[in-house]
């Protein structure tokens, strides 16, 4: 006897047991702002946006600077070897010799005063000036004049007072122990001196 009901539905294979094949262990996609080659890009070296001064304009800053100090110093000194000279007298033991006397201590003392004193006053203004005042504002009195200042050469920016103090002293030594120090802006591409250099400086137009 045969059934007239049709044959039950058949379902359809399926697939493996299980969730869905992953790539290898620990893959991760690249995360935003990562660079390729395993590295950080370089920092770009900062480019002033006013042209390097010109090696003229550089000296006379420097020379208005020396003359203003000069100033200041000469009128102490003046002073002070005029007041040695009066504490002093001067004799002839024969025809060929001399002999100076010092004739009042005190006012012997008080010109030797005058004169450190005046030193002292030039040293101090050429460290307030060129090393205080131009660390923190770029400017001596000098560059003010010739309108161009110093900055830090990855910044733009003045580099505060005591590296400007340290580059002073830097030119002082350098600029009286080789005189090619001076000239070296001359032929550089970046016009700089060798305490620049060493500072990490240069002189633009303000």
């Amino acid at each position: 006897m045969s059934s007239d009901q049709p044959p039950y539905p058949q379902q359809p294979p399926q697939g493996p047991y299980g969730p869905p094949p992953q790539g290898p262990y620990g893959q991760q996609p690249p995360q935003f702002g990562q660079y390729g080659g395993g590295g950080y890009a370089p920092v770009p070296e900062y480019v002033p946006p006013s042209p390097y001064a010109s090696w003229w304009a550089r000296v006379a800053a420097v020379l208005i600077d020396g003359l203003i100090a000069s100033l200041l110093t000469v009128v102490p000194v003046i002073v002070g070897v005029i007041v040695l000279a009066g504490a002093t007298e001067t004799t002839n033991t024969s025809l060929d010799e001399t002999r100076s006397e010092i004739t009042n201590g005190g006012q012997f003392a008080l010109g030797l005063g005058l004169i450190l004193l005046g030193v002292l006053i030039g040293l101090v203004f050429q460290i307030w000036n060129q090393g205080i005042r131009q660390g923190q504002g770029g400017q001596s009195l000098g560059k003010q004049l010739l309108g161009i200042k110093v900055i830090e050469m990855r910044t733009g920016e003045p580099q505060g007072a005591a590296k400007g103090v340290l580059r002073y002293v830097l030119y002082a030594v350098l600029a009286n122990a080789c005189f090619l120090d001076v000239l070296w802006p001359l032929w550089d591409a970046k016009k700089q001196t060798w305490h620049d250099m060493i500072v990490s400086s240069v002189v633009v137009k303000a």
